[in-house]
């Protein structure tokens, strides 16, 4: 049986443990290989070296090895990655599991793979930002495949005082966005979206509490000008129907009962 034989034309350093080696077979045609060092040294891979066919087939299927490793590699050159996201996303390619591993392992090694300095970034980068809770960050880093372990140890970078700071910020931007409402439902507006953001109980309620809200005749022009409003809308009806309206639609916005009766009484005066 006559058996293939391969030769190793030309072998060049690209850069760190990573090599391209140019291979001829015994029809004339070149192929360049990427190759990792442990291949090169495991099959010699030097110019002049000639393989047999039985070897050439094991050389390439370690190469996928190589590939899978660049591929994580060129992954990582435009932005961090915790383990877990780059196994799925090898797993994605149809890299088998104990390569992956082995990818992982590598990278891990060499410091390109560190979910804990992940996670001190990731929670100290959003805690400048503002825009989410300790608990909002720690689903995101859950879903990422960060240990809770690691979470827990790290998330304490997210100080108090920077929490009821953040909250704050993101208290005023609801109630700059809701000023037609009143004080009580500006208040549940603001308590649950800062919930979804992943804030506690106790730095809302310490947020809500510090909230400044207009003053009472500022308050008082707001509920009259919504009435107004209310009383043309339904214009067509009278009596008990147009106050079970309005009075309803006012108090889903927040506004006092008391207040809302009696701005309604003076209103119904006036237009007598």
């Amino acid at each position: 049986m006559n058996n293939k034989c391969y030769k190793v034309l030309k072998l060049e350093h690209l850069k760190g443990l990573d090599y391209e080696v140019t291979i001829l077979d015994e029809s004339g045609l070149t192929q360049v290989l990427a190759v990792h060092e442990e291949i090169v040294l495991k099959y010699r891979l030097v110019a002049g070296k000639e393989l047999d066919e039985a070897i050439y087939e094991e050389l390439q299927s370690k190469l996928d090895l190589g590939r899978a490793y660049q591929y994580a590699l060129n992954l990582l050159s435009r932005k961090s990655y915790t383990t877990a996201e780059i196994y799925q996303k090898l797993e994605l390619k149809e890299y088998e599991s104990l390569m992956i591993k082995e990818v992982l392992e590598r990278l891990t090694n060499v410091g390109l793979l560190n979910d804990e300095q992940y996670a001190i970034s990731y929670i100290s980068h959003h805690s400048i930002m503002g825009k989410k809770g300790p608990a909002g960050i720690s689903q995101d880093l859950l879903k990422k495949g960060v240990s809770s372990r690691l979470i827990d140890k790290h998330l304490k970078l997210y100080d108090d005082d920077t929490q009821l700071e953040n909250a704050m910020k993101l208290a005023n931007q609801v109630l700059k966005t809701n000023t037609k409402y009143g004080p009580h439902f500006i208040k549940q507006k603001v308590s649950q979206h800062l919930m979804n953001k992943g804030f506690s109980r106790f730095v809302i309620e310490k947020a809500i509490n510090q909230i400044e809200f207009e003053d009472e005749d500022s308050d008082q022009r707001i509920l009259v000008k919504e009435m107004e409003k209310l009383f043309r809308r339904h214009q067509a009806l009278s009596g008990y129907d147009k106050k079970v309206k309005i009075v309803n639609a006012l108090m889903r916005k927040g506004f006092n009962y008391d207040d809302i009766s009696s701005s309604y009484q003076q209103l119904i005066q006036q237009e007598e």
